[in-house]
């Protein structure tokens, strides 16, 4: 048995949704989009890390005093 890298484990969280946004997810599961909720919710949480992936930095430069 191959152990997985630290960056390829997983960790376990429990969170609470909406019965609309989870209805939504499940919509997605029947017409079979996503195999189950938890693949869908990590793909959710993915999609969002992509997109704001610069954040913290636009965060960090402007908070920082500007360079003069």
């Amino acid at each position: 048995m191959r152990w997985k890298k630290e960056e390829e484990r997983k960790e376990h969280v429990t969170v609470w949704i909406d019965r609309k946004n989870l209805d939504y997810l499940d919509t997605l599961i029947d017409r079979g989009v996503f195999e189950n909720r938890s693949q869908a919710i990590r793909h959710a949480i993915r999609t969002f890390v992509n997109i704001d992936k610069g954040l913290i930095r636009y965060i960090d430069s402007a908070s920082s005093p500007a360079e003069g």
